[in-house]
């Protein structure tokens, strides 16, 4: 099988403007995420999917492969589906670009259901972490096949009953069969999508499954200038980087 890795990178956020581009570590951030990425021994390629030039010109600097990709894009997901469209592989792996702590053997790990299991056909890692009352972190909860039962950005399970140590965390990198990720694509998007704001929901609400697989990770997607300060606290101790710096 063709495992390929994409990356959907844009310029403009809410919540933290020309984010990709933030230094960490004397390198934009969405760098270190694909240098990462490449490590990733599971992938045959890695490409950046992206609809802003100065995104577009900053991967070619590091000699990324890049795709430019329309603005129209609500989500990252549709944006990698249009980027491989035209490209030949059986999995394709979303790596969101504001993931600069990605832990390359991770992403072998959420591939793997799809390897092994032909049932499969997308999956996301999970972490577990003690973030509560946190809305830009999206929560997960799973039935006993591990597989997804719902994912929201309210705690979830409820802490109401019983006071609940961790909850588990979308840590967002998500394979898919390329043949499932277009038809997902085609998909408008759902009522609980919309609400949530996270659009694997759009999966669920159309009655397929998503496997859940669960790693040790400080994954920390950077979203808001406090995540952004955490990622660079964390990156002075973190090993990896000394593999591609």
């Amino acid at each position: 099988m063709k495992v390929i890795g994409v990356l959907p990178v844009r310029y403009a956020s809410s919540r933290l403007p020309g984010k990709p581009l933030k230094e960490i570590e004397g390198l934009p951030m969405v760098i270190h995420t694909l240098k990462r990425t490449q490590l990733c021994k599971e992938l045959d390629e890695v490409y950046v999917a992206t609809d802003t030039e100065k995104i577009y010109a900053l991967i070619e600097q590091y000699d990324g492969k890049v795709i430019m990709t329309s603005d129209k894009h609500k989500t990252g997901t549709d944006r990698i589906a249009e980027a491989v469209k035209d490209i030949d592989c059986d999995i394709v792996v979303n790596i969101q670009g504001d993931e600069p702590l990605v832990n390359p053997e991770h992403i072998s790990s959420a591939v793997k259901p799809l390897l092994n299991n032909e049932s499969v056909n997308v999956a996301t890692l999970l972490c577990r972490n003690d973030r509560f009352g946190d809305a830009t972190e999206c929560k997960v909860v799973l039935d006993k096949n591990d597989d997804i039962l719902y994912m929201s950005r309210e705690d979830i399970p409820t802490s109401y009953f019983e006071k609940q140590k961790q909850i588990l965390k979308l840590y967002c990198i998500v394979p898919f069969r390329k043949e499932f990720l277009l038809k997902f694509a085609a998909w408008e998007q759902t009522p609980l999508e919309k609400i949530e704001h996270i659009e694997y929901n759009r999966i669920l609400e159309n009655g397929y499954k998503m496997r859940g697989v669960v790693v040790d990770s400080v994954a920390e997607s950077v979203d808001t200038p406090k995540n952004l300060n955490l990622v660079r606290n964390l990156m002075k101790k973190d090993k990896i980087k000394e593999l591609y710096m």
